[in-house]
């Protein structure tokens, strides 16, 4: 297995890997959520770009991918990545602004010193074979070269399986929050840390 970092070819793996760390997306922007995860994706500068992206892979096959970055990226890149979001879903973009600004200052909130593991996922063979973990370790590593204090990162609280797998590598819950997408949907998060 090897973690190498991601160029804006992996795009579909991208988003198909995206898409199962965070279902939820589909409720807020629909059939609009694909194409606008491969356009943020393939662009810089922004929190979902392929700059902030490592995938696994088995045998050339990509397994799975982690999308970390530190307090510095996140404050230089929120409101671009506002722009780029508005851009590409339109008036989609205005109906959801008051979740995504709630989600924002919730769930993927960085303060100084921190580092943020957004999303993590492995496609349904790979699991158990320990790519979770060594993606984790490769944001670690990460993490420590840019000298960050401690990692982040907000898992669903329904996610025991995950949860279980973050306590066993040296997360701990720090806080927790929830979140109302509409009057059938609510999310909530359990926020973990580990310090480095």
């Amino acid at each position: 297995m090897s973690i190498e970092k991601a160029t804006t070819k992996e795009s579909e793996d991208f988003v198909e890997l995206f898409l199962i760390s965070a279902p939820f997306f589909y409720l807020l922007f629909g059939q609009k959520t694909k194409p606008m995860l491969n356009n943020l994706f393939k662009t810089r500068e922004n929190l979902f770009s392929f700059e902030h992206v490592f995938f696994s892979k088995i045998e050339e096959n990509i397994s799975g991918m982690i999308i970390s970055y530190d307090w510095k990226s996140k404050n230089k890149e929120n409101l671009r990545t506002g722009y780029l979001m508005l851009k590409n879903l339109g008036i989609t973009f205005v109906k959801v602004l008051p979740i995504l600004l709630k989600l924002n200052q919730t769930v993927g909130k960085v303060i100084k010193g921190e580092f943020y593991i957004s999303n993590i996922a492995v496609y349904a063979p790979y699991r158990s074979l320990g790519i979770g973990k060594q993606l984790i370790f490769k944001a670690e590593e990460e993490a420590r070269k840019l000298k960050s204090l401690k990692i982040v990162l907000d898992v669903e609280k329904e996610n025991t399986i995950a949860i279980k797998f973050y306590k066993k590598i040296g997360y701990e819950k720090t806080s927790e929050s929830t979140l109302e997408l509409s009057r059938q949907h609510k999310l909530s998060f359990f926020r973990m840390e580990k310090v480095l």
